[in-house]
């Protein structure tokens, strides 16, 4: 008897011995019912069969998406399973209970011994792994859905709040114009203009599921002010870490204001939270050919090689990570925004040199005569920045301009 056949006569005796073999595996731990366990079961028998009763078709000619029953059978288990709370783990030992199910009571049948067995063993295992493929398919994009309204809620539920404060913060500064001088109160509104677009990339992050480019609005700009400006930040918020700034002049490009303000922020924040708080911060920038290199150092606990790439994948975390109320989408969108400026980062970490994260924007030769001519103006600007720091209980190293650079 071949074995779709089998399946077919021998459709309820399987879906019993498929249902006590289920309910023992840990990883469902009770949450499907037996009755449920039933007809899924026998719903994906009967793509099973159906799939091994149609014309066999080249890997190439297998569609992506299975429109037929057959593909639905899978996709609908998959979006079922995950409406019931399973973990994806549990879906794959459902399968993986369905083949051993079959296998051994056709085994037991003496039918594995007859013409044709062979090939009916590669008929059902292909066709039960498509439909596992779609079944899988189906729990991860309906995952990633609702991990992308959950960032979406989050993002417009703090809009609300970020709106308030920033106009709290301009009404304040109107009523007391002395408060208004306030270098503290300057800090708060950068902090939170600077908010702004973070909640907008979570926004964008959600509507795109993790997949879409980050855009960018180049502006004529400097990046060491830029740099500056958010060590004066960080520095407030974490008043027992040191930062050095380390620069040899202006560095004037075509970049997006706002979006390197998130990276820099970002890598800055991520060395004071995981890094050691003994230690120094180091922000350092520095020309390489076409390109400015911006690299951001600290001391701490060596990262391992193996979960370097990782660390800027969404909502990656590695095993010397501090726990926190974060996301985990720092680095990841450190990545895209320095991708989005045709550039790159890369991390390197050992107990000699420390931690280094470092980002590479390509430089616009046509900027290289103008940084000479901002050195003045930018150094009386670091140098404003610089006092504010250390004054907030901080050290900025202030960098020495040489126009001959």
């Amino acid at each position: 008897m071949r074995l779709a056949e089998f399946i077919a006569r021998n459709h309820d005796r399987i879906v019993d011995t498929w249902q006590q073999f289920a309910e023992m595996l840990p990883s469902l731990d009770g949450r499907v019912s037996a009755a449920e366990l039933r007809e899924h079961a026998g719903h994906l028998l009967d793509a099973v069969v159906d799939d091994m009763r149609s014309p066999p078709q080249p890997f190439a000619a297998v569609p992506a998406e299975r429109p037929d029953a057959r593909g639905a059978g899978g996709s609908e288990h998959g979006l079922q399973r995950h409406a019931a709370g399973l973990s994806l783990v549990a879906l794959i030992s459902e399968f993986r209970a369905l083949r051993a199910v079959v296998l051994r009571l056709w085994a037991g049948a003496g039918f594995v011994r007859s013409a044709g067995a062979f090939d009916d063993l590669l008929m059902f295992n292909e066709s039960l792994d498509r439909i596992t493929a779609d079944a899988v398919l189906a729990f991860a994009q309906a995952a990633e859905r609702d991990r992308a309204l959950v960032m979406g809620i989050v993002a417009h539920d703090l809009r609300g709040p970020l709106q308030t404060a920033s106009m709290a913060s301009h009404i304040l500064a109107y009523r007391h114009p002395s408060v208004g001088e306030d270098e503290t109160l300057g800090q708060l509104r950068r902090s939170l203009a600077r908010m702004v677009p973070m909640v907008d990339d979570l926004m964008s992050v959600a509507a795109s599921g993790l997949r879409g480019p980050m855009n960018v609005q180049p502006v004529r700009m400097d990046l060491t002010a830029l740099a500056a400006e958010l060590v004066s930040e960080v520095t407030a918020e974490f008043p027992a870490h040191r930062f050095a700034l380390e620069a040899a002049g202006p560095h004037v490009g075509n970049w997006d204001k706002a979006r390197l303000g998130q990276l820099v922020s970002n890598l800055l924040r991520n060395a004071a939270v995981h890094g050691d708080p003994s230690g120094v911060v180091r922000i350092a920038l520095r020309e390489d050919q076409d390109s400015v290199v911006l690299s951001v150092h600290n001391r701490g606990p060596v990262i391992p090689e193996a979960e370097r790439a990782g660390l800027f994948s969404p909502a990656a975390r590695g095993s010397t990570a501090k726990s926190g109320p974060h996301l985990g989408l720092g680095l990841f969108i450190v990545r895209e925004i320095a991708r989005g400026h045709g550039g790159d980062v890369s991390v390197s970490s050992d107990a000699e040199h420390g931690t280094v994260f470092s980002v590479v924007l390509p430089l616009d030769a046509t900027t290289r005569d103008v940084a000479v001519d901002a050195a003045g103006a930018n150094g009386a600007f670091i140098g404003a920045v610089a006092q504010s720091c250390e004054g907030a209980g901080g050290r900025v190293d202030r960098p020495q301009w040489n126009a001959d650079a």
